[in-house]
């Protein structure tokens, strides 16, 4: 029995060892294309890697910057999205999709009117879920500590210094850990996409004999609202809604 679960073990480290040295050739290979200006085959090469389920910031952003290269506006605005979702503060991304985003048809200006509602919202979401739940560990833990600090204090002055620290402690543990379930059921609501289609007539009612609204072209990001027999309700960033079939947008 030993030996057979040291096999399956040693099957199961040489699988993924073999994966990743499939990738990281892969990774390597598609590079090369890259470097060569042979821009389909280093696109191809980045998509089989995502195809395999490796998902990276490194992996989007070259295959973004491919796409940037033949004038793909939609599948380059596309992919930096995907690598910056991944790498918010990568400086390099971000610069990048600011020149992919200028080879957009659509100007669209944001008219959304800040609130301190929106200011907080726009503050718990900087941080992901995984962030707020390591600084809420942590504030737990120093409530703990100081609990016990508390507990074993011998003077009336460090029982009230300890005592408060351990409320603010448990204050603070309590907002970090509702932060992070708000910013999870914020992301699990909010879902943006990039329009995949040359150009579309959008319309008022998710059909194609509805009246006409506003057109947008590749490259443009709208947030998905509702969907419906393969529609989805649209919204932009200047408070512009309108329908417009599922398969002319990518979601992100």
């Amino acid at each position: 029995m030993k030996k057979m679960l040291s096999i399956l073990l040693l099957l199961f480290v040489f699988i993924g060892y073999s994966q990743e040295s499939f990738e990281a050739a892969a990774f390597t290979k598609a590079n090369e294309a890259y470097t060569a200006e042979n821009f389909d085959l280093a696109i191809a090469g980045y998509e089989q890697i995502l195809k395999t389920g490796k998902h990276s910031a490194e992996v989007y952003f070259n295959l973004a910057n491919a796409y940037y290269k033949i004038n793909a506006v939609g599948p380059a605005v596309y992919n930096f999205e995907k690598a910056l979702q991944l790498d918010p503060e990568n400086a390099d991304i971000q610069n990048n999709l600011n020149f992919a985003n200028q080879m957009k048809i659509d100007a669209v200006e944001d008219t959304r009117v800040e609130s301190i509602g929106s200011n907080l919202e726009k503050y718990v979401t900087s941080l992901s879920v995984d962030e707020w739940a390591y600084f809420s560990i942590l504030l737990v833990l120093f409530t703990v500590l100081m609990a016990v600090f508390y507990f074993y204090a011998h003077t009336a002055g460090k029982k009230r210094l300890f005592f408060i620290f351990t409320f603010v402690g448990i204050l603070f543990s309590a907002l970090a850990i509702y932060a992070a379930f708000y910013s999870k059921d914020h992301l699990n609501k909010e879902q943006y996409a990039i329009v995949y289609t040359a150009e579309f007539i959008t319309r008022e009612e998710p059909k194609e004999t509805a009246k006409e609204s506003f057109i947008l072209h590749e490259g443009t990001k709208v947030e998905v609202q509702e969907e419906f027999n393969n529609w989805a309700l649209v919204s932009l960033s200047n408070g512009n809604k309108a329908w417009m079939p599922l398969d002319k947008i990518k979601k992100l």
